[in-house]
């Protein structure tokens, strides 16, 4: 890939032709700490079930990029796309690279994932943007996010750069300025020059990818087109695989969501 940054900006983004959704996938974690869940056979079944959510619903959504890295069989995941009542286009990657130093972290894979996905995919050479989900969450209102935008871009992302410092004060020593790597949504120049280096320069310790793409993200401000805030709240479901293993659907989570979303609403300048 080679890309000029400045090839799409005058162009209008049209979403059904120009974005692909990629959801990421790791079935068989092969003995990463802290990833939940850890049975093979449970995650398969969480990704059948997104990725079905994903084929029936968003109809804007019209490509889907489906990359697995453990090399586990995706015949099972690939019986959710027998009905596809938008007629979208959907294209599984399997790939066989989870074998990395587990101090790596998962962020790591997750970004190594996306590299040799992306490399390997043949839908992706039909857009100028990747909208990446983590795979086994469910975000609900994501056909309103897309189409939020009234300028084109070259990353849209969720900077949370504010509210590390609550919680600092509540006694979480570390965190620090990060952004949501749940879901963001880049240009594949922008990928190339700015996220993509991300991973392929680091190779020792941890490899934390809310503050590594962060980072990387603040660098690109003054060359490329960053929306670093999404203008409404974010609604994911389902389980996530960090933090124990936390329900977005629970009495706490919504009560946080709605908090957000009101922030977002009266203090958007507050990044939380």
């Amino acid at each position: 890939m080679n890309y000029s940054l400045e090839k799409h900006n005058s162009a209008e983004l049209k979403i059904s032709q120009d974005i692909a959704l990629v959801l990421t996938a790791s079935i068989d974690i092969k003995g990463m700490p802290k990833a939940i869940p850890t049975a093979a056979e449970q995650r398969q079944q969480d990704y059948f079930n997104t990725l079905k959510y994903y084929i029936n619903n968003h109809p804007i959504v019209r490509k889907i990029i489906f990359i697995e890295n453990s090399g586990w069989s995706l015949d099972y995941v690939m019986e959710a796309a027998k009905e596809n009542p938008h007629n979208k286009e959907i294209e599984f990657i399997s790939l066989n690279c989870n074998d990395f130093p587990r101090r790596f972290s998962k962020g790591y894979g997750e970004c190594l994932l996306i590299e040799k996905g992306l490399k390997k995919s043949k839908l992706v050479n039909s857009v100028t943007h990747i909208a990446k989900i983590t795979g086994r969450i469910y975000l609900r209102n994501l056909s309103q996010l897309l189409q939020y935008p009234q300028k084109t871009y070259d990353c849209y992302c969720d900077y949370k750069d504010h509210g590390w410092l609550l919680r600092r004060l509540w006694g979480e020593k570390q965190v620090s300025p990060h952004c949501d790597t749940r879901f963001l949504v880049f240009s594949k120049q922008f990928y190339e020059r700015y996220l993509m280096p991300l991973h392929q320069q680091h190779n020792e310790g941890g490899f934390c990818i809310e503050t590594e793409v962060y980072d990387g993200i603040k660098k690109a401000e003054k060359e490329a087109k960053v929306i670093s805030r999404f203008p409404i709240e974010p609604k994911f479901d389902g389980v996530a695989g960090h933090f124990g293993g936390k329900d977005y659907n629970s009495k706490i989570e919504k009560f946080k969501f709605m908090g957000r979303s009101l922030n977002r609403k009266i203090l958007p300048w507050l990044h939380l």
